[in-house]
C-alpha cells in the first residue's frame, strides 16, 4: 500500500526529503507562530518580520545567479557519468566548463557577500532609526548580527547550486532540513529565555555554520571541479554564457522583491510595527504552505533541464503536468484549511490569533497563494530551457504593485492586499499561461 502510494504521488528520494524538509518547516514555522506572540512584544514581532523583508534586498546582490548554476551545471552534467568515488567522469569539454564556472563562482561570490553586508546594513540601520519607535540600542546589535550572518549563507550558497545541479537535491533538502531543525531548536530556545529580538539571528547563523560543514567536510563538488587543472581549450565565459540569461532574470528577480517583500516594510512605516507584525506573520505562513507544496516542481527542475538537453519532450511534458497537478492541490488543500482554522479561531475569541492579519486578509492571501503556485510552476519549467521569459512580466507587475502599495497602502492592510490579488489574478497569470503555452508547444 505504502509503495503504490509512493507511486501514485510520484515520491522518489529526493521528492521524499525535499518533503520532509518543507514539512518540517511548516512545523516549525507553526510552532514560531504560535510562540512568537506569547513570548515578544507586538512591537517586537513587527521588527521580528520586517527584518526579514529587508533582508530579502540580497535579490540585488544575488541577481538570480544560483538559479542560472543549477541549470547550467545540470546541462553539462547531462553529458557526464558520476564514478564510484563521486566525482564526475566523461567528455572533457563539459568537465572544462564546470570547472571554470566553479572558479568564476568562487570569486564573484565574495565580492557580493561583503556588497551585502556593508549596503543591506547601513540601509536597514537608517531605516529602522527613521521608521521605528524602538531605541536604537535595543535592535541594532540583533540587526548587524543577522546582516552578517546573511552575507556568510549568500557566500556559500553557489556551492549548494552546484551539488543540486548535480542531481543531489535530496541530499542538499536533507542539510537544510538539519540545519532548519537545529537553527528553530536555537530559536525556540531564545525564547524561552526571554532573548527578545535576538532570537532572530538563530536561524541564519547556525544555518551559515552547517553550511560551511557539510561543504568542507562531505565532499565540496564546486571545490573539487575549481581545483581542478584548468582546461584553457574549454571554458565557460561570463559574458557569452551566463550575462545574456542572468540580467534577464536580475530584473525579474528585483521585481520579485517589489512582488513579495515590499509590503512589510511599508506597513512597518506607515501604519507601525504591530500591524507590520500582523501581516508579516500572515505572510510567513502562506510562504511554508507554499515551500511545502513546490516540493514536487523544484525537486524536478533539474530533470527538466537533463531532459530539455536530451530533447525528450514529451517526457519533459508529461512529467511537469504530473507535478503541476500534485503541488498545486496540495497548496490549495493547506492554504483553505489554515484559512478556516484561523477564521474559526477569530470567531471563539481566541486571543493569540489577534497577532495574526484577520480573516478576509486571510482569505485574500489564499487566493494569492494558489495562484502564484501555479505561476511559479509554470516558470520553473520556463527558465529549464535556460532562457528567462519573465523579464517584461516581472517589471510590469513589480511595478504595477509598488504603485498599489503607493496608493492604497495608507487606507488599510486589506485594501492593499486586495489589490494585489487583482493583479496577481487578472494579469499575471494570464500572461504566465500564454508564455507556457509557447514553450510547451515549440519544438526543442
Amino acid at each position: 500500500m505504502l509503495g503504490r502510494f509512493r507511486t501514485l504521488a510520484g515520491l522518489d528520494f529526493h521528492i521524499m526529503v525535499t518533503l520532509l524538509f518543507r514539512g518540517w518547516s511548516v512545523i516549525a514555522g507553526g510552532i514560531t507562530v504560535i510562540l512568537l506572540p506569547l513570548l515578544l512584544s507586538p512591537t517586537e514581532q513587527g521588527y521580528y518580520f520586517t527584518f526579514a523583508s529587508v533582508l530579502a534586498l540580497q535579490v540585488f546582490f544575488e541577481l538570480g545567479l544560483n538559479q542560472i548554476v543549477m541549470q547550467l551545471v545540470s546541462h553539462e552534467v547531462a553529458h557526464l557519468t558520476k564514478s564510484t568515488d563521486g566525482k564526475l567522469t566523461g567528455d572533457p569539454s563539459h568537465l572544462g566548463r564546470l570547472s571554470s564556472l566553479a572558479r568564476l563562482l568562487q570569486h564573484w561570490y565574495v565580492v557580493v557577500a561583503v556588497l551585502f553586508a556593508l549596503v543591506c546594513g547601513c540601509a536597514g540601520a537608517v531605516f529602522f532609526s527613521l521608521t521605528g519607535t524602538t531605541p536604537i540600542s535595543v535592535w541594532i546589535g540583533p540587526w548587524m548580527v543577522l546582516v552578517c550572518a546573511t552575507a556568510v549563507n549568500l557566500w556559500l550558497s553557489p556551492g549548494l547550486a552546484v551539488m543540486e545541479g548535480c542531481g543531489q537535491v535530496g541530499q542538499v533538502a536533507r542539510l537544510r532540513m538539519v540545519q532548519s531543525m537545529m537553527g528553530y531548536i536555537c530559536l525556540w530556545a531564545a525564547l524561552l529565555t526571554g532573548a527578545g529580538l535576538w532570537v532572530a539571528i538563530a536561524v541564519p547563523v547556525i544555518s551559515a555554520a552547517c553550511t560551511f560543514y557539510w561543504l568542507k567536510y562531505s565532499g565540496n563538488m564546486m571545490r573539487w571541479l575549481a581545483h581542478r587543472v584548468q582546461d584553457t581549450q574549454h571554458k565557460m565565459h561570463w559574458r557569452t554564457d551566463i550575462f545574456p540569461l542572468q540580467w534577464r532574470i536580475a530584473l525579474s528577480w528585483a521585481s520579485g522583491y517589489l512582488i513579495f517583500s515590499l509590503f512589510t516594510p511599508v506597513v512597518f512605516a506607515r501604519h507601525g510595527a504591530v500591524a507590520a507584525g500582523q501581516l508579516g506573520m500572515a505572510l510567513a505562513v502562506f510562504s511554508a504552505i507554499s515551500t511545502i507544496g513546490m516540493s514536487w516542481v523544484n525537486a524536478n527542475a533539474p530533470q527538466f533541464t537533463m531532459l530539455i538537453a536530451r530533447k525528450e519532450r514529451h517526457q519533459l511534458n508529461r512529467l511537469f503536468r504530473a507535478v503541476f497537478i500534485r503541488s498545486t492541490t496540495a497548496i490549495a488543500l493547506i492554504a483553505i484549511s489554515f484559512t478556516f482554522m484561523a477564521w474559526y479561531l477569530t470567531t471563539h475569541h481566541v486571543q493569540w490569533i489577534l497577532r495574526l492579519a484577520p480573516p478576509p486578509v486571510l482569505a485574500v492571501l489564499t487566493i494569492v497563494t494558489i495562484i502564484n503556485s501555479m505561476i511559479f510552476a509554470m516558470v520553473i519549467y520556463m527558465r529549464a530551457h535556460r532562457e528567462e521569459p519573465m523579464l517584461t512580466q516581472s517589471i510590469v507587475i513589480g511595478l504595477m504593485i509598488a504603485l498599489m502599495i503607493y496608493f492604497c497602502g495608507t487606507t488599510s492592510v486589506l485594501m492593499m492586499m486586495s489589490g494585489y490579488m487583482m493583479i496577481t489574478l487578472f494579469i499575471g497569470l494570464p500572461w504566465t499561461v500564454w508564455l507556457f503555452l509557447k514553450y510547451k508547444t515549440r519544438s526543442i
